[in-house]
C-alpha cells in the first residue's frame, strides 16, 4: 500500500472532527477533504504536517539488502 493512501486512511481512522485534525494540522479544511477522497493531492510540505498531526512517523517496510555487486574479472 502507497503511502499516500496509507495516510488517507489513518485521516478516515482519526477519532476527531475532520476539521479538528486540518486545524492541527495547518491545512485548510477543504484540501483535506479533496486528499481524503482522492479528489486531490497535497504538497509534501502539508503531507508532513498532517503526519505529524495523526502522530504517525515513517517506517522501512523490511530490512534492505545489500546490493549485488558482479565479480571482477
Amino acid at each position: 500500500m502507497s503511502i499516500i493512501n496509507q495516510l488517507r486512511e489513518a485521516v478516515a481512522r482519526y477519532p476527531g472532527t475532520r476539521k479538528d485534525l486540518a486545524i492541527r494540522a495547518g491545512i485548510h479544511p477543504s484540501a483535506l477533504h479533496r486528499f481524503r477522497y482522492a479528489e486531490r493531492g497535497l504538497l509534501a510540505d502539508s503531507l508532513d504536517r498532517l503526519a505529524d498531526a495523526l502522530d504517525l512517523e515513517l517506517q522501512p517496510r523490511r530490512p534492505t539488502r545489500p546490493k549485488k555487486t558482479k565479480p571482477k574479472r
